[in-house]
């Protein structure tokens, strides 16, 4: 497989050695796609069409706003305000209740920010799932690499057919890589319980900080 646009920031991923390749590449897209909605995404007609139709889903909107472009978020948001104002009407029953609310419930926190990472993100597994078949070199990276969070992990298993010939092997490979390392997060909770056991009272090693925040980037992905 050649290099190109979507293999390098898988490459950068794995040799990064963060705890969830996956989880890495959607942080940089993030921050590209919210960087593209706050400046060049604001004024082109298709762009604001989908905000128009899907707006930003709360954590999004929260990293829009604490960006510097007021004029641009406020600019989208009147007209995606305006979208969601012709879905409002008079009621008249109670049953022409619940179907606007129905209506209107579909769309409160879809998000266009929200539907191109997880395309994005669906796309590098499968091309993941590829490499592991054409790349020995990046058998050898993936093999050593620090495993995935459980949400990438489910991911990566529903495109693992993309491995073609060596799609059983690559899902051993997968199921053995999570396996250990989930187990050395387990192990690392184990001993940072430990710490407050009263018979380690006065000892010199002191629990470490990152063991909880890095079992709960292993179990959700990076929601701290």
């Amino acid at each position: 497989m050649q290099y190109h646009i979507q293999t390098d920031p898988i490459w950068e991923a794995f040799k990064s050695g963060c705890d969830c390749p996956l989880c890495e590449i959607y942080s940089r897209c993030e921050a590209r796609l919210t960087d593209q909605y706050l400046n060049e995404a604001v004024m082109e007609p298709e762009y604001r069409v989908e905000v128009n139709k899907y707006g930003f889903c709360s954590d999004h909107l929260k990293k829009l706003f604490a960006g510097k472009n007021k004029l641009g978020l406020s600019l989208q948001l009147q007209t995606r305000i305006a979208t969601v104002r012709s879905d409002i009407s008079p009621v008249s029953s109670y049953k022409q209740a619940l179907k606007q609310a129905a209506t209107l419930d579909k769309t409160i926190d879809t998000c266009v920010i929200c539907n191109s990472l997880n395309e994005m993100t669906e796309r590098y597994a499968c091309t993941i799932a590829q490499m592991f078949a054409c790349e020995e070199e990046f058998r050898t990276v993936f093999q050593k690499s620090n495993g995935f969070c459980m949400p990438h992990y489910v991911l990566l298993l529903r495109q693992s057919k993309k491995a073609g010939s060596m799609t059983v092997h690559y899902l051993n490979e997968l199921a053995s890589l999570q396996n250990r390392t989930s187990e050395r997060v387990s192990n690392d909770l184990d001993r940072f319980a430990q710490m407050f056991d009263y018979r380690n009272a006065g000892s010199a090693v002191r629990p470490d900080p990152e063991t909880v925040p890095a079992a709960i980037r292993k179990l959700k992905g990076r929601i701290l």
